[in-house]
């Protein structure tokens, strides 16, 4: 399958490496809205040996015949427009998260996608990895008994720390929740199944931050977005959750990424945000209490951003759904938007969307072609 990738900032390096090694996906075209940055994507594939793509502008990249994907890695404000003129130009799609900024804009896009028969993607796509399969495979299995309860976490202290231009990261769109809680959601989600109700409450720590990154230090940004957010959330099979992503913990913290406890014990998932990690089980019966590090179930376990994509050109070869669909997607988001909507009104709030599980990974991708 011929791509062009969209967007050519910090997260392509990934993006590029998985298309070149994959051997489904085929890079052809790179675009940005700053021209050197899309040549610097194409000879990044050159000199690997990945390819020949050509630097171009997202308008002659539709308008391309030879492209069949378009990976949408802009910043997230843009994801509505260029997805949606990615399919009514007759473009399979893959998106970096989230999927847009709106429940609406969301449902549009899906509606786009099964009109024009096109598949609708979206990351984030690390709980096709090796860690969160494992986690998953014991929890199907039974290991824990039936899931009763559930923690998850994802906190740090913002991105004007690290990032060189974080100004999008606190604007609509981003925040903690949608940058990085989306992993976490995503994480739980895709094992214990669709998510019923939350009530959630958020806030704004610090309502102007500074820039820390060496080109701009000392710059400051305006924050419009909650930089904490906590939530609780029934899903659909009853499990009960609690929630935390934020911007705001400094100096660090020792809480676990998640824990799933069950009627017979509990599961600690690794770093949602990356695809490897040690998941360990604790059993009531088990002798060792410190708990036992699961088995790995499925070869992904480095850095293979861009995973979904591939699954998506597998699944319209094999005639299965892709896993990171963009229905998964819409649900997170949903999700996550009700979150500042019960923190806004101070009720709860009901989800509408209610996506299929998506199948667990086999033991490598590869040989599921």
């Amino acid at each position: 399958m011929n791509v062009g990738i969209v967007g050519c900032g910090m997260i392509r390096a990934p993006y590029l490496r998985t298309c070149g090694r994959s051997g489904l996906l085929n890079l052809v075209a790179c675009s940005d809205l700053l021209e050197e940055r899309a040549l610097g994507a194409c000879r990044e594939v050159q000199d690997n040996g990945w390819g020949n793509p050509k630097a171009c502008s997202y308008e002659e990249m539709l308008q391309d015949d030879g492209v069949d994907m378009v990976i949408n890695i802009t910043n997230p404000t843009a994801h509505y427009r260029l997805n949606k003129m990615a399919l009514e130009a007759g473009k399979h799609v893959y998106c970096e998260k989230p999927l847009c900024v709106t429940i609406e804009e969301a449902n549009e896009l899906l509606q786009i996608a099964e009109k024009n028969g096109k598949l609708l993607c979206c990351a984030p796509d690390t709980f096709l990895g090796a860690g969160h399969q494992a986690t998953r495979a014991a929890i199907d299995s039974g290991d824990i008994g039936e899931p009763t309860a559930a923690v998850l976490f994802f906190a740090g202290g913002g991105p004007d720390g690290y990032h060189e231009y974080p100004d999008f990261f606190f604007q609509p769109g981003a925040g903690p929740m949608l940058d990085i809680g989306v992993y976490s959601l995503t994480q739980l989600i895709t094992i214990l199944g669709p998510v019923e109700d939350v009530a959630g409450h958020s806030k704004i720590t610090f309502p102007e931050r500074t820039v820390l990154s060496s080109k701009r230090f000392g710059q400051k940004i305006k924050v419009e977005v909650p930089t904490h957010v906590s939530a609780s959330l029934l899903f659909k099979n009853g499990v009960i959750g609690t929630f935390v992503t934020s911007f705001d913990i400094k100096g660090g913290h020792n809480l676990p990424h998640a824990e799933i406890y069950g009627t017979e014990g509990t599961i600690s998932l690794p770093d949602p945000n990356q695809f490897n990690g040690k998941p360990r089980l604790f059993r009531a019966d088990d002798p060792e209490k410190g708990g036992r590090e699961l088995k790995l179930s499925c070869g992904y376990s480095g850095k293979n951003r861009g995973i979904g994509a591939v699954d998506l050109a597998a699944s319209l070869k094999n005639g299965r759904r892709p896993r990171a669909s963009g229905e998964l997607a819409a649900h997170v988001l949903e999700v996550a938007l009700s979150i500042y909507e019960s923190a806004d009104t101070g009720r709860h709030v009901r989800i509408q969307s209610s996506p299929q599980r998506p199948e667990p990974m086999p033991e490598r991708l590869v040989e599921d072609f």
